[in-house]
């Protein structure tokens, strides 16, 4: 017999689980910046959202590089700036092409089986533009694809081959419905060229296409992307990016993510010595980096962030230099070919300029065409290092990085409705995950270890075992 109290217990969870509103945004955060925390702000307070659950890049990122600073910093980065509960994609996906990384970060929170809507950045602001294009990439009509393959044929990259076929499929009022065409499509067709030449509007297509393949209850919310370009390398100087607690604070100075890496990585312009002054803040604490760094990353972010700067722990692409030089040598074509993202083409192009490649950066260089993207061939390489041959087509467990105390009532509802495994302790992963989640994991594992051992070589400090490292609690 169930006593009264245990009664009341189960009617208040199962009534917070059906009022309470639950928000999932996918992201890197390479690093964590103030338009982040203008998002996640802006998904609590206008979108209502009770609960912000982020599915969260780990140690690489999307474009083929090792985050900037490890996957546990910038996950307590965000939970210190209001996120709830961050998880880790799988480096399989999280090093993908666009259409995977999105497709593996939208079933992941599809299938907690408690995130309501799905809230991304874009340029275009509008999400009826992004579904629109969304759903004839997923229906892929006989007339794009001829379009589509035609322009590929002419030696285009797949991006823009895409972007030229969608322009001339538009174009054409027979592929539509007239008052379709007219009403809704004709706007439309003045926006696609614009549209899929910025990368948070590409990407905000992808998650559209992912909503509707997996037939998602998700609702795709945009916000329009404020402050710098996404490949904008000038981080502006000053505190015109402060936050306000009403959100009507101006956002024209939000930097981007590159261009605060490149200020780290390459401090150039009178920078240099202020880099060397925030590995001794002790000579100098004030120094011009360290306060436009401040002004770009949120105050209750900045201590966490500046105590990896200060300690030297951070990565560059360059940090996997002889690492790549020593996978290499051990390749040949057909074997290099079987990596994900290596193309035929591309594995007999290494093998003949081995001997031209130095280091990741002048290999990528050197290996560039039209028809392969930089970030191509930076995935590629970095998968023929981790040893990463395919990408699932969705996430197979949700493994937390961190959590607020304060949010323990979302992840008891994720427990009840999860139909993946949630994966707190490694120990525990090998019992809940199939032969093919184990590999996934296995896979994401050794790249952690393998990230941590450089952070290690380059700092001096003790090696961390991934399995040893605690999660982020707040």
């Amino acid at each position: 017999m169930v006593k009264k109290r245990e009664l009341y217990k189960i009617s208040e969870r199962s009534f917070l689980s059906k009022f309470m509103k639950t928000a999932g945004i996918i992201a890197e955060y390479n690093p964590f910046h103030k338009g982040h925390e203008y998002q996640i702000r802006y998904t609590k307070e206008k979108l209502k959202a009770d609960y912000v659950i982020v599915a969260m890049s780990g140690d690489y990122v999307q474009r083929g590089t090792p985050a900037l600073i490890s996957k546990h910093v910038r996950a307590e980065m965000a939970l210190r700036c209001g996120a709830d509960l961050v998880l880790e994609m799988p480096v399989s996906i999280s090093t993908a092409s666009a259409e995977a990384f999105a497709m593996g970060g939208v079933s992941l929170l599809d299938s907690l089986g408690v995130v309501d809507m799905l809230c991304f950045g874009s340029e275009s602001g509008e999400i009826s533009a992004l579904r629109e294009l969304a759903e004839i990439l997923v229906e892929e009509p006989k007339e794009y694809k001829k379009l589509l393959k035609s322009f590929l044929s002419e030696g285009l990259t797949f991006p823009a081959a895409r972007s030229q076929a969608l322009t001339e499929y538009f174009k054409n009022p027979r592929n539509f419905n007239g008052d379709d065409f007219d009403g809704v499509l004709t706007p439309l067709l003045n926006e696609v060229t614009q549209i899929l030449n910025t990368p948070n509007n590409i990407l905000g297509i992808e998650y559209c296409k992912a909503l509707l393949r997996l037939n998602s209850q998700i609702r795709p919310v945009t916000i329009r992307r404020e402050g710098m370009g996404y490949h904008e390398t000038t981080v502006p100087e000053g505190d015109s990016a402060s936050s306000s607690p009403d959100l009507q604070s101006s956002t024209d100075f939000f930097a981007s993510a590159t261009a605060i890496r490149s200020l780290i990585q390459n401090p150039g312009g009178g920078y240099s010595e202020a880099i060397s002054d925030i590995n001794n803040p002790v000579r100098n604490p004030d120094t011009k980096t360290a306060n436009i760094l401040s002004s770009q990353i949120p105050p209750d972010a900045f201590y966490v962030f500046k105590k990896a700067l200060d300690s030297g722990e951070f990565l560059t692409e360059n940090s996997l230099d002889s690492i790549l030089s020593y996978c290499l040598m051990k390749e040949n074509v057909e074997s290099l070919s079987s990596y994900m993202d290596v193309s035929e083409d591309l594995a007999r192009r290494i093998i003949n300029q081995q001997n031209l490649l130095l280091s990741f950066s002048q290999s990528v260089s050197v290996l560039k065409t039209r028809e392969l993207t930089q970030t191509r061939i930076q995935r590629a390489l970095l998968h023929i290092i981790l040893n990463i041959h395919t990408a699932p087509t969705q996430t197979p467990f949700a493994r937390v990085l961190g959590f607020r105390r304060e949010s323990s009532e979302l992840l008891s509802q994720i427990k009840q409705h999860s139909r993946i495994p949630l994966i707190t302790k490694l120990a525990d992963a090998q019992n809940l995950l199939d032969s093919e989640g184990n590999q996934i994991l296995s896979e994401t594992v050794f790249s952690s270890n393998l990230y941590e051992k450089l952070l290690c070589l380059k700092t001096g400090r003790k090696f961390c075992h991934e399995s040893q490292k605690q999660l982020i609690i707040l």
